[in-house]
């Protein structure tokens, strides 16, 4: 191939690949705005070029006034670590809840035994080991103060002194004053307490009928104690009592 001929086929290839490097760069490189796709006039051009196909201009998109208080929201949104973490527990304190249930509701859930009106699935019995609310009636059917009685049975003389609940990590206490203490069969013995509760103990009432766990420690002589964890049972029986209870008229 001659001189002639090279030039004749290359030079318009490398002219034509320049042009188009060119004009490419007008949108990639130069007007920001100009979206157009070379060959076609264009006022971003310095040279008209013919025979071009002219692709129209998008226009910028202004922020409309939502978004931009969208916008100003998120900015000022508080993204601190603290939002995300779990709220952590609290103790519980006394709130004068409503009763939903109506005593018609709640009365099949409890019996009478020797006056006391208690949970039907209770027993005084001194060999089983128990912590439950009571309430005696007057001949009016109005409750006298509601009641805490614990029954402790055992092969080891406790003589517990003290009652520390430890209810979703919060210490609660009740030191009660009625004891009655004796012996069961061989070398069993049996302890119960049997208390009025009173306002000074309505946060540990109310705990022990919201909480999600409780752990009991009675406290005896010299260090003994007995160590237990309440049940869902037990905690449905403190929860109805107390209910069964306000709907009688009980008050603290």
């Amino acid at each position: 191939m001659n001189k002639t001929t090279l030039y004749r086929h290359f030079v318009p290839a490398l002219a034509s690949s320049a042009l188009l490097i060119c004009v490419s760069s007008c949108a990639l490189f130069g007007n920001p705005n100009c979206h157009c796709t070379h060959p076609g006039p264009c006022v971003c051009c310095t040279q008209d070029q013919s025979e071009r196909v002219v692709v129209g201009h998008r226009p910028v998109q202004q922020d409309s006034t939502v978004d931009k208080s969208y916008l100003k929201a998120l900015l000022s949104k508080d993204y601190s670590l603290h939002e995300y973490l779990p709220e952590e527990p609290k103790r519980l304190v006394w709130v004068d809840d409503t009763v939903h249930e109506t005593i018609g509701e709640l009365q099949d859930y409890f019996k009478t035994s020797n006056g006391m009106t208690m949970a039907r699935n209770l027993t005084t019995d001194y060999t089983e080991n128990a912590i439950y609310f009571y309430f005696r009636e007057r001949y009016d059917g109005t409750p006298e103060p509601l009641r805490l009685r614990v029954q402790y049975y055992a092969d080891d003389p406790l003589q517990f002194e003290k009652l520390h609940f430890i209810i979703d990590g919060f210490d609660y206490y009740f030191t009660p004053t009625n004891f009655q203490r004796g012996k069961g069969k061989g070398i069993m013995i049996w302890e119960t307490s049997d208390d009025p509760l009173t306002a000074s103990d309505k946060d540990l009432i109310y705990a022990l009928t919201h909480c999600k766990w409780c752990q009991l420690k009675i406290m005896g002589k010299d260090g003994m104690q007995h160590v237990k964890m309440i049940s869902d049972s037990q905690f449905d029986d403190f929860r109805r009592t107390l209910k069964y209870y306000r709907l009688k008229g009980g008050t603290f």
